[in-house]
């Protein structure tokens, strides 16, 4: 008879530790990115309601979840004409050195389908605070070319999918991609 009570004790002792090693990986998930002291904005890719893609700090693209619309905030920025706060939605864009550059297409107004802003291609410098819209396309390919920029432009939506497999993209400082790698590598390591 003891030996049974004690095996139901050592049972239900087993059982709750596994239950309590359950509880604090839910409570306390692990962080190798903020416990490595990685800038936040180079990994935390949504914040409640808000997908994000880190471009260069502090520019990221951004898109509510369950919309299927990308913007960059832009009031932080000079701008050549004054149009928005936000570059809405942004079909394609790309990163190199101080520079995002994209285009964005037309913006709709509600349910009246009334266009708010009509499509620009945009260059961001991002080290003079400045942005520069462009009407048509040739001036926009015709200014790349002018700042050595390449003229291949990135779908938001399947950056996101490769950034949420692999927060490594390649426009990083080099410092930053070092550190995700370490903590890729440990993560693999486990």
């Amino acid at each position: 008879m003891k030996k049974v009570y004690l095996l139901t004790i050592l049972m239900t002792a087993l059982f709750s530790c596994q239950k309590t090693e359950k509880m604090k990986e839910k409570l306390f998930p692990e962080k190798p990115y903020q416990d490595a002291k990685i800038d936040k904005f180079y990994w935390a890719i949504n914040h409640s309601d808000i997908d994000q893609i880190p471009l260069i700090k502090p520019v990221f693209l951004s898109q509510y979840k369950g919309k299927d619309e990308w913007s960059i905030k832009v009031s932080d920025f000079n701008k050549s004409e004054i149009i928005s706060n936000l570059l809405n939605p942004v079909l394609s864009f790309n990163v190199n050195n101080i520079y995002i550059y994209g285009f964005q297409d037309d913006d709709y107004f509600g349910e009246t389908n009334e266009i708010l802003f009509s499509k620009k291609w945009f260059i961001i410098n991002t080290q003079e605070k400045q942005l520069v819209y462009f009407d048509k396309e040739s001036d926009f390919r015709e200014e790349l070319k002018k700042l050595n920029l390449a003229e291949e432009f990135l779908n938001p939506n399947e950056v996101y999918e490769q950034y949420k497999q692999n927060p490594i993209l390649p426009w990083f400082p080099e410092n930053i991609k070092k550190q995700l790698e370490e903590v890729k590598a440990k993560k693999k390591n486990k």
